[in-house]
């Protein structure tokens, strides 16, 4: 399966040269782009580059619905999939600002079911391999790096193909959970895919952190992420759950089906009464709304006067915290 969202590029190494703008080299870019689209690699793509505090270039191709053969406009709506996960991480990181939680703090002070955590000692097994004890607790930087041995159910081993299967059962018949708690549940049913901290591996373990911003907050995820991300950067369209009108602009999921041929995928995901507040996906956000959360980062933690984040933690956020693994 292969899906395209949207692209929203903020600097280009091939294309920015110090301070110097070449737009003439983004046109094999988006060449590259029509062609995907054409050979029905992707449905349709909505890109741009933001460079010296303006939009220097910036494109809408393609269709919203490759059925239909609808038009993708300019600042359609998308469901973000991973890119929940900074989001997610910045509210966690407010926390750390205000002391409320540290970065090497155990993580199961927030979430207990953590400390029956063992380790697969083969991935070949399927999660209800043989296991070892943990040689240590997962703090709260692991989770936000990835290292705290949690996976995500989408590698090609056994392991994660069980995983998969347990956690969102099928793309044509997805599990439906209730809330947050219920997905993490089934998560943490299976074993570590290896010891905290020792490797990097793709995760869920933004969704343990999304409930930790809600536990420390004492408000729920989508409460917390509208009063201290989104409302202060002006990011309106941005949530688990849109308005109607928004809905009409939202870009459909498509997937391949077994012939290999592009669709748009039979299951969509609902735009409303959405109630699992994820931090690993979940969120719904515009190409004009997410800008504002890059240009935030960009401006060391501020834009228009609201300080989201502060510049030395913003600093922090971009050194390399995984090397060791």
């Amino acid at each position: 399966m292969r899906i395209l969202y949207l692209f929203l590029v903020l600097s280009l190494q091939t294309v920015v040269a110090q301070d110097h703008l070449d737009l003439d080299k983004l046109a094999a870019f988006e060449e590259f782009l029509k062609n995907e689209i054409t050979d029905g690699q992707i449905a349709g793509a909505e890109a741009l580059v933001y460079h010296q505090d303006n939009i220097a270039w910036r494109t809408n191709l393609g269709y919203s619905d490759v059925d239909t053969q609808a038009p993708l406009t300019e600042n359609s709506i998308y469901f973000l999939q991973s890119m929940t996960k900074p989001i997610m991480s910045v509210a966690i990181m407010q926390l750390v600002e205000q002391g409320r939680i540290r970065l090497d703090e155990d993580a199961a002070t927030y979430l207990p079911e953590l400390n029956q955590l063992e380790v697969i000692n083969d991935l070949s097994t399927g999660v209800n391999g043989a296991t070892s004890r943990r040689k240590s607790n997962i703090s709260i930087q692991q989770l936000l790096t990835h290292t705290a041995g949690l996976s995500h159910g989408l590698g090609e081993n056994l392991f994660d193909k069980e995983l998969f299967k347990l956690m969102y059962n099928d793309l044509f018949d997805p599990a439906v959970y209730e809330k947050l708690e219920d997905r993490l549940a089934v998560l943490l049913q299976v074993p570590l895919i290896g010891q905290p901290g020792e490797q990097w591996y793709y995760s869920g373990a933004t969704d343990v952190l999304a409930l930790i911003v809600q536990k420390v907050s004492g408000q729920p995820i989508n409460t917390y992420l509208r009063e201290h991300i989104f409302t202060p950067l002006g990011m309106n369209e941005t949530g688990y759950n849109l308005t109607a009108e928004s809905a009409k602009r939202v870009m459909k999921v498509h997937l391949k089906n077994e012939e290999g041929k592009l669709i748009t995928s039979p299951v969509q995901v609902p735009t409303q009464a959405n109630t699992v507040y994820g931090g690993t996906y979940g969120l719904f956000s515009s190409m004009n709304d997410y800008l504002q959360f890059c240009k935030m980062i960009l401006n060391q933690g501020s834009l228009n006067g609201k300080q989201v984040l502060e510049a030395e933690t913003v600093a922090l956020m971009r050194e390399n915290h995984v090397a060791p693994c």
